[in-house]
């Protein structure tokens, strides 16, 4: 049985490592933390050393141990200057071990809703070969991954773009973006991409395709008495098409879920969500495939 996610948003995550990616996260922070009074976590993770560098350290081992102390309570004290500096409350902690894995054990402990992180990293080769710390981030957490791009923004979300496919996690997908839409009073456009490439569709059959979707997607929000802003359809690569469209409509933030791949497909085949991930100028909320509770 798949996990419930709530799509009400009432704990945050900040994961930093103090690059400047991971400080562009902080303007989407403080406007969560400001329009939803979420309770907020910042995160570092120090790395776990292991045993033989503890035994070929060119110092001994307490000498080491005062390093790594000194080193987490300067983190400590970092984190807290950003709080002071952006006005944003934060309950810092500092963990060691492997990144990914503390940032999601965190996450669960704390019941966090959401996680905010850097999109640093993630390299079209290291993704493929290795994945980045964000990457392993989106595919094994179990709540939704806010990933913040390589510039800075003023941390506006006044427009969500949804892309859907009609499968069950897609179709979980709108429901949460409707509900973060309505939390963030920010406007949600939906877009559905076919890849029908060289095949030519008959017009009459075309817009009854598009009547069809149309219908689906007004009903799904006319449970939640929402109103969506535009629906949009295009036929192509949906990734490309899925960015060139939120570039259009000057979109703020993409929603989408991801597709859990098994065995060496994961390493050589990206997903959409991780292709648009990779290349879109914006943030993209990256959401498991999972049950939503909506409240």
């Amino acid at each position: 049985m798949e996990k419930k996610v709530s799509s009400k948003i009432k704990k945050i995550l900040w994961a930093t490592d103090f690059s400047k990616e991971s400080r562009f996260c902080l303007p989407y922070v403080k406007l969560f933390s400001e329009k939803l009074q979420t309770k907020n976590y910042a995160l570092y993770v120090l790395p776990k050393f292991s045993d033989w560098i503890y035994e070929t350290a060119f110092f001994n081992d307490e000498e080491l141990h005062k390093t790594i102390e000194k080193t987490r309570q300067q983190s400590m004290e970092k984190m807290l200057n950003f709080s002071r500096k952006s006005d944003i409350p934060f309950q810092v902690d500092v963990v060691e071990g492997i990144e990914s894995e503390e940032i999601i054990n965190y996450s669960q402990a704390n019941q966090v809703d959401m996680i905010f992180v850097g999109r640093r990293g993630i390299s079209e080769i290291e993704h493929i070969l290795i994945g980045s710390t964000t990457s392993r981030l989106t595919r094994k957490s179990d709540i939704p991954v806010l990933v913040i791009p390589g510039s800075k923004k003023d941390g506006k979300i006044e427009k969500i773009l949804s892309p859907i496919d009609f499968t069950e996690f897609s179709l979980l997908e709108l429901n949460y973006s409707i509900s973060l839409a309505k939390q963030l009073q920010a406007s949600l456009s939906v877009v559905h991409i076919s890849e029908f490439f060289n095949i030519k569709v008959p017009v009459l059959k075309r817009d009854k395709l598009i009547e069809k979707i149309n219908k689906k997607i007004e009903g799904i929000a006319a449970t939640h008495n929402y109103k969506i802003d535009n629906i949009f359809y295009d036929i192509g690569e949906p990734a490309q098409k899925i960015i060139e469209i939120a570039k259009a409509n000057q979109i703020d933030l993409i929603t989408m879920a991801t597709h859990q791949r098994k065995g060496i497909e994961k390493f050589f085949l990206g997903s959409i969500s991780e292709k648009v991930l990779m290349y879109a100028n914006i943030p993209a909320l990256i959401l498991p495939p999972s049950d939503y509770e909506l409240s």
